[in-house]
């Protein structure tokens, strides 16, 4: 299957910095940027220099050694670097400095999977489905 790259255009986000991951337990995964934001509710994986760092299924099944402190640790004061919207799925790849990646994975029908938000009115959000609102 090939995997079609969407035409929105991402530039507003290149460059921030993340100053903020909300590590509450039980909560959504929520990344603060510079003038941003970006709240995950669906799979993902954060892959540092070719390696997953931690992953959902990590924080689902083994809390007690992987929490979204760990995410904190990794991505504080990192700059985006680029970012993929995959346009079929609505799938997502943030890469940030130092070869850290953190890649979003829609899978329900029923629930929205993620929202990516600016400060300047961009707001792009996963729906049901593997659509996608912008």
């Amino acid at each position: 299957m090939y995997r079609k790259l969407s035409n929105i255009d991402f530039n507003f986000f290149i460059g921030q910095k993340v100053i903020e991951v909300r590590v509450d337990k039980n909560l959504p995964l929520v990344m603060i940027f510079e003038s941003g934001r970006l709240i995950v509710e669906c799979p993902w994986r954060l892959h540092v220099k070719k390696e997953i760092a931690i992953g959902y299924s990590d924080c689902i099944h083994s809390p007690e050694r992987y929490s979204h402190k760990k995410i904190e640790k990794i991505l504080m004061e990192k700059g985006i670097v680029k970012i993929l919207h995959f346009d079929e799925i609505s799938d997502l790849v943030v890469e940030f400095e130092g070869d850290v990646i953190l890649e979003l994975f829609h899978d329900s029908n029923y629930f929205e999977g993620w929202q990516l938000s600016g400060d300047k009115g961009f707001d792009l959000v996963s729906l049901p489905g593997g659509s996608y609102s912008d």
